[in-house]
């Protein structure tokens, strides 16, 4: 299948052979494919390489058999951002998210926009603990993975007044303000509606939506987690 000038986001790159570079893309229209990008190593290949840097939105025109295709062509798309130091960072765990969480091949356009807004974000001023955790939960909703954090365990809706515990697989249960990685019902109903909670509750806010990734991945979780600490200092992942 020969595919010209499909929109794509580089999530990761390696080292392929002696002159070559093995990538993981996500496209536009044809989801999450590996294309080797032949001869590109040399001295006199440095703009093409910077071209395929992960987080970089390019063009891309390419030949796809089986897993890994052959990338024939690519090209820049504007806006050129600078991402750098701990938002590069939690651009490249976002990736890692999408890598390990999500099928290939499989066209998904709703996915392909989530990631190109968050890499715009990053290159904004967007608290990065609050860019991170919207990620983290859009992602989670959209694969249709249980969240907990909508409704109480019961099916109660959330009142501001209140506090509540959160378990990933069995969700909000009423709990004591004063109890440990407790949530108010405010800051629940402000991530529900897109607003950012307090810095406090995004801290425990990690650690339910790393909960939940975690039952997914099993194993296989984000080498990220290792990498970059706590986000509520607010550092990414």
């Amino acid at each position: 299948m020969r595919i010209e000038w499909q929109p794509a986001l580089v999530l990761h790159k390696r080292a392929y052979r002696e002159t070559s570079l093995q990538l993981e893309l996500l496209t536009r229209d044809h989801g999450i494919i590996g294309l080797v990008a032949k001869g590109v190593t040399g001295a006199k290949n440095h703009v093409l390489r910077a071209q395929l840097q992960p987080m970089q939105h390019i063009k891309v025109s390419f030949v796809l058999k089986g897993e890994l295709g052959t990338l024939t062509q690519s090209e820049p798309l504007p806006p050129v951002l600078a991402i750098a130091g701990e938002r590069l960072m939690a651009g490249l765990y976002l990736n890692e998210l999408v890598l390990k969480l999500c099928p290939r091949q499989d066209a998904d356009n709703e996915l392909y926009q989530r990631l190109l807004a968050a890499r715009n974000e990053l290159a904004g001023n967007m608290p990065l603990a609050w860019l991170v955790r919207r990620f983290e939960r859009d992602l989670i909703q959209q694969l249709g993975y249980m969240t907990p954090w909508s409704a109480t365990a019961n099916g109660s809706e959330i009142e501001p007044d209140r506090h509540y515990r959160a378990h990933p697989e069995l969700g909000l249960m009423p709990a004591k303000a004063e109890d440990p990685g407790v949530l108010s019902g405010a800051d629940l109903l402000a991530f529900n509606a897109d607003n950012m909670p307090t810095s406090a509750a995004l801290g425990v806010l990690r650690q339910l939506l790393h909960g939940v990734i975690a039952l997914h991945l099993g194993k296989s979780l984000p080498r990220s987690w290792q990498m970059i600490g706590e986000l509520s200092r607010p550092m990414p992942g």
